[in-house]
């Protein structure tokens, strides 16, 4: 008989500041391979009020990021992402749930995002908080895949 001890890690979710930009950028060249770019990302935090753009940390380590624009009534998310080594620790579940109430305070109506419509796993997180597919973006991505508008109805 094996004894495991399972060792229970703080996750914090903080917003995103420019100590961020290198880990952001290499995170989306190597899941997306490509990025929003480092100087949108600086432009993005320093520049642009619509722009909400958060970093999880566990262990002190980053493991993922999701921005988003709030344009009142509506939001956007931009990007979402949770590094590679880290997935199935439910912080994507943990940074979607913070995205949502986020979005509840600031009496957004709905939440909007795009994903490849070969990324059957990402759907089915998506699908899991409420988000449904709207609308077929053909050919959007550079692979020439198409993207999935998915909405989710927050209120307002």
């Amino acid at each position: 008989w094996n004894r495991v001890l399972i060792r229970m890690s703080k996750l914090t979710i903080r917003k995103m500041d420019m100590s961020d930009v290198l880990f952001v950028h290499e995170q989306e060249m190597e899941i997306f391979e490509k990025s929003l770019g480092k100087k949108t990302l600086y432009d993005e935090i320093l520049y642009n009020k619509l722009a909400h753009y958060y970093i999880a940390i566990k262990d002190e380590q980053r493991v993922g990021y999701v921005g988003l624009w709030i344009t009142e009534p509506n939001a956007e998310i931009m990007n979402f992402l949770v590094v590679k080594q880290a997935r199935r620790e439910k912080i994507g579940t943990f940074l979607m749930e913070h995205v949502i109430k986020l979005c509840e305070k600031e009496q957004v109506e709905t939440l909007t995002l795009e994903v490849k419509n070969t990324n059957t796993q990402a759907i089915r997180f998506y699908e899991s908080f409420g988000f449904k597919h709207e609308a077929t973006r053909k050919k959007y991505y550079l692979t020439g895949e198409d993207a999935l508008l998915m909405v989710k109805k927050i209120g307002g």
